[in-house]
């Protein structure tokens, strides 16, 4: 059935007005919505409120492909009351052009927060990243597990709809699993933190002709207007029913998931 699937399976950012109103429906349905919200504009906040604990002196490089987003987050920083010393440069570019330039700086840090989904080549993004980083520093990551029951459903219906492996890593349907084997390939070691589950109600997926409904699955999916067709929307509302995958309670399908904390440091030289 992969004939069905084009290339612009988990392609859904780009296409903004699709992808924007199918996250107001995911977070709709979203038990976490307001820790997701959170999630996306304080997580920085955060760390550096963190790092600020430890270090007066602190030099934060924000590497940002969104001019809209980073106008955002520059007001969000300006309102923080962070402790000791900040200094910024505003880099409005993807992270993987900007891991994969040869600067010679380390990082005593480096997170990336749902960012690796985007990158075209997570291989190489990855290990650039980890070259970046200096001596005793530690690498972050948080991403989608593949052991959540959204994570595995969508491992499911992939194979089910005759996604090879090589074609979906090439997508955003990227999973913590995925990160940890090329660590692992590249003997570096990790530790991995899951995140609390959340609840996504998927009842209105399963209601033929519900708007919300096909914006949310095309969510869940990361591919916009999948739910249109007919062969792939049976795969994916079998899966989407199945026990496997999904509680039904009160006439309500429930389907979790959560996010795995990735933290690999760095030996120094000295250890």
């Amino acid at each position: 059935m992969e004939t069905v699937v084009t290339g612009e399976l988990g392609g859904i950012a780009r296409r903004r007005q699709h992808y924007e109103i199918a996250y107001r429906s995911y977070l709709d349905a979203c038990s976490g919505r307001q820790y997701y919200l959170q999630l996306l504009g304080e997580a920085d906040s955060v760390i550096l409120r963190k790092l600020q604990e430890i270090h007066h002196n602190t030099h934060v490089i924000v590497v940002e492909p969104s001019e809209d987003y980073i106008s955002k987050y520059k007001d969000l920083m300006e309102h923080e009351p962070h402790r000791g010393r900040l200094t910024f440069d505003w880099l409005q570019q993807r992270a993987e052009e900007y891991f994969s330039q040869e600067t010679g700086d380390k990082c005593h840090l480096i997170h990336a927060i749902h960012v690796l989904y985007h990158v075209d080549n997570l291989k190489a993004t990855l290990m650039n990243m980890w070259d970046s980083l200096a001596d005793g520093g530690s690498m972050v990551i948080m991403i989608e597990s593949g052991e959540s029951n959204l994570g595995r459903w969508r491992l499911k219906v992939l194979e089910a709809i005759g996604v090879p492996e090589d074609k979906r890593l090439a997508t955003c349907l990227r999973v913590s699993s995925d990160v940890m084997n090329i660590l692992d390939d590249n003997n570096i070691d990790y530790s991995v933190t899951s995140t609390s589950t959340d609840l996504i109600d998927v009842t209105e997926c399963l209601k033929e002709g519900s708007e919300s409904g096909e914006l949310l699955l095309d969510f869940l999916i990361q591919t916009a207007y999948l739910s249109l067709n007919p062969d792939v929307r049976s795969v994916l509302l079998k899966y989407l029913k199945s026990p496997e995958f999904s509680t039904n309670a009160n006439d309500k399908v429930g389907i979790t998931q959560y996010t795995d904390v990735i933290v690999a440091k760095k030996q120094s030289t000295g250890a």
